[in-house]
């Protein structure tokens, strides 16, 4: 949970001020040298604030904005693949999977809503990509906003506060535990009607990116502190992997060690051998062996490398904090001593450093799909499977039911492609070519999907023109009726009876004429490549006589729709456009479309023509709203529900006075 300043506990010192100064006796009165007290804008104020402000660059591989971050968890699709984004590891390792298919444009997607923190930890609730794109733009348009935010130096928390009165009693002490407090806090001191004195309680310490930290014990050593950190900020050389990803780097083979001095001269020559059991054999010159325990820990400050248990190589022995590393498996480590830092530099003693790199393409991940038969769910594994497919080194892949089955590398899944399976997991071993390998779950999820969630009884209309006969005949293009419905993955016919619907014969032939007016016919809609999953729709085929007159006058239709709100509930037998509300305005023509999540300004206009009251739309800017952008015939009007034509098209409005 967040941390804030309260701002009712500020004016509460702002009261004890005033309430102090009115004491016959003073208490807690010290000397206080002014040059300590933090002076409202003053550059050590904003230092600490820029010190402490949210960095948002730290996840420009999700957001690709600098001047704000997103709030996790975030849950992200990859192709097929459902990712959620935890951790500042997730996104390291989604960093590196990233740099694989670095050509590709569409990645990955969100899964909207996500929440978006800026620097000074305001947040806003992102609904949509339209939204997300927009702000990152801004970001770009502003981003000298940001340049001043320091990321490679932090404080050691806590740190507190003295609030003095006017005559430098201290009337309180304010204990700061995080970044966002201290932000919040130094903000609320430029606020005018707080009026707070403070001075920081020394000393502090600082702390950088490679473990190492200064004590400060004013504020000019403060402000010196924090200036010399930025100067340096573009020169640090912040080790960027996963924490899985060193590890398995660690144990891919054996690696040289030197060891230098606090004075950076080399002291020890060594060789490490680590085992994935969590032992260490040390190898010195001459041959010298030495067995120990090893632990690799992920913390604020970075990843530590815990040795113990040496016998012999005791300097290897502590807490090594990585400092360093670079593509050709070199990694550095430093410790604390009493003499200063020691440095441990490793280089990998591997036949081929590359081949082990197969690993980067894989991690744990979901595969979700809809319950079907015998509530099953049939997943594609391999098909599903990030880095089966694109991860450009060779490798061997099998998925397993246990995983001591993928441990063993026995019992492997044969039908891959279409494994049915209850919710679960299942285990993928990966193999490179030099033997070792590493073994990935996979979560199974299940949902009851609506594979028919569009689909529904629609009707169909035409106007009878035969020729200016009216004899209630006409022409259907039957796939009308599911054009506003996805059929990627769905198959479907019309049928005169139930029983062909049902039967699949005597299937109908579109474009169709009609042997009645209304005729009733059925649709059956089933899944691709599985029929045995459908659902029957009914619809009714109607000619109607398109020569008519509402009955309604252009200033009647005006009036109704100028009256309250009105909602599409109909377009061509869909209620697809149902969420959208018209907010016709009389001045300059204006008709505000709406929905809960997006706006758009249009244009309306009425018109009188033989025929009868035309209402028109244009500069219709939107998600499927535009299709109504055109000429429409009122053809039937009441005062709370018109019905429109346009050709072969149809739009219901009715109001909505609530």
């Amino acid at each position: 949970m967040k941390m804030k300043i309260n701002q009712l506990l500020l004016y509460t010192f702002f009261a004890l001020l005033t309430f102090s100064a009115c004491q016959d006796e003073e208490v807690g009165i010290v000397e206080t040298d002014e040059q300590e007290i933090i002076q409202p804008n003053s550059q050590l104020a904003s230092f600490m604030a820029n010190v402490t402000a949210n960095y948002g660059a730290y996840d420009d591989i999700l957001d690709g904005a600098s001047c704000f971050s997103v709030e996790l968890p975030v849950t992200i699709i990859a192709g097929d693949t459902t990712i959620v984004i935890e951790t500042l590891e997730d996104i390291e390792a989604l960093e590196e999977l990233f740099e694989e298919f670095e050509s590709e444009d569409d990645f990955f997607d969100f899964i909207f809503p996500i929440t978006i923190v800026f620097s000074d930890y305001t947040e806003i609730v992102i609904e949509n990509e339209e939204q997300l794109e927009n702000l990152v733009e801004e970001c770009y348009l502003d981003e000298d906003d940001d340049e001043d935010i320091i990321e490679c130096v932090d404080f050691v928390y806590p740190i507190s506060f003295s609030v003095f009165n006017s005559q430098f009693s201290i009337i309180d002490t304010i204990t700061i535990e995080s970044d966002e407090a201290l932000y919040d806090f130094l903000d609320d001191l430029e606020d005018d009607e707080n009026a707070l004195i403070v001075s920081l309680n020394y000393p502090v310490t600082l702390v950088y990116p490679n473990g190492e930290t200064v004590q400060v014990n004013s504020n000019q050593e403060l402000a010196n502190a924090i200036e010399a950190a930025e100067d340096d900020c573009d020169e640090d050389d912040i080790c960027d992997i996963d924490i899985e990803v060193l590890e398995a780097l660690l144990l891919e083979c054996a690696f040289e060690v030197e060891i230098y001095d606090a004075d950076d001269n080399l002291s020890d020559t060594l060789q490490f051998e680590f085992s994935s059991s969590g032992s260490i054999v040390v190898t010195g010159d001459p041959t010298v062996v030495d067995d120990g325990d090893w632990e690799l820990q992920e913390t604020d400050l970075g990843y530590k490398l815990i040795i113990e248990g040496l016998q012999t190589f005791t300097i290897a022995n502590g807490l090594w904090l990585l400092d360093e590393c670079d593509e050709d498996d070199e990694l550095e480590f430093i410790k604390e001593t009493d003499n200063g830092f020691i440095t441990m530099e490793l280089e990998s003693d591997c036949d081929n450093g590359e081949e082990d790199e197969v690993f980067d393409c894989f991690y744990d991940f979901e595969l979700v799909e809809c319950l079907g038969p015998n509530n099953l769910a049939e997943f594609n594994l391999s098909a599903n499977t990030i880095g089966l497919i694109d991860c450009p080194y060779n490798f061997s892949a099998s998925f397993h039911v246990t995983e001591a089955d993928a441990e063993a590398n026995v019992n492997a899944i044969v039908e891959t492609e279409s494994y049915w399976s209850e919710a679960g997991e299942v285990y993928l071993r990966i193999e490179a070519e030099s033997g070792n390998f590493e073994i990935f779950t996979v979560y199974l999820i299940t949902d009851e999907c609506d594979y028919f969630e569009c689909f529904d009884n629609y009707s169909l209309v035409v106007c009878d023109e035969d020729d200016g006969i009216e004899d209630g005949f006409g022409i259907f293009d039957l796939n009308l009726i599911f054009s506003n419905c996805p059929n990627d993955d769905v198959e479907y016919n019309f049928y005169i009876t139930l029983g062909d619907a049902e039967n699949e014969t005597n299937a109908l032939i579109s474009p169709y004429t009609n042997i009645s007016n209304p005729q009733l016919i059925y649709s059956r809609v089933a899944l691709a490549g599985d029929s045995s999953i459908y659902e029957i729709f009914t619809h009714e085929l109607i000619v109607e006589d398109c020569n008519y007159n509402s009955g309604c006058t252009e200033q009647e239709v005006d009036a109704y729709l100028l009256d309250c709100i009105w909602n599409a509930v109909n377009y061509n037998g869909s209620d697809n456009l149902m969420e959208w509300n018209f907010d016709f305005e009389d001045a300059n023509n204006i008709v505000v479309i709406y929905t809960d999540t997006q706006t758009i300004d249009a244009l309306w206009t009425t018109s009188q023509s033989e025929d009868g009251v035309i209402v028109t739309f244009t500069n219709v800017a939107g998600p499927n709203i535009q299709e109504i952008t055109g000429e429409w015939l009122v053809v039937e009007c009441e005062d709370n529900r018109l019905e429109l034509h346009r050709g072969e098209d149809i739009l219901v409005l009715e109001k909505d006075c609530d």
